[in-house]
């Protein structure tokens, strides 16, 4: 236990003296998200996009823009702190939907094919 005790100690030090932070106990349990119910995505930073309207069919995890959604999603869940834009179309094409930061659209209106970061009025 005294290992275990010390390389926390050592590792609060290290990190001190280089300006990093470590994650506080409130900060890593808060949840950036209140979600409904049926939209199930684990607590990181990141958008879960489902195949089929409401958080239900299968859910794939973005962490960075997708140029080709295979399968194509229908709803998302934003877990990130900026917006990301959905298309109907690969390469970022079509017609599109936000999900703001924090945010939950439980239907795009269309399959989106597509996805990026960054609001979808930056064009």
């Amino acid at each position: 236990m005294k290992r275990i005790r010390w390389a926390a100690v050592a590792a609060a030090a290290a990190t001190a003296g280089t300006g990093l932070a470590l994650p506080t106990p409130a900060a890593a349990t808060a949840a950036p998200v209140a979600a409904p119910a049926n939209f199930i995505c684990p607590l990181i930073i990141a958008v879960c996009a489902f195949t089929e309207p409401g958080g239900t069919g299968s859910r794939k995890i973005i962490i960075r823009d997708e140029a080709n959604l295979a399968p194509p999603v229908r709803s998302a869940i934003n877990n990130t702190g900026e917006p990301w834009c959905f298309y109907s179309s690969p390469g970022f094409q079509g017609s599109n939907r936000e999900v703001s930061a924090g945010g939950v659209v439980p239907n795009f209106g269309f399959a989106a094919r597509s996805a990026r970061s960054g609001s979808c009025n930056q064009e």
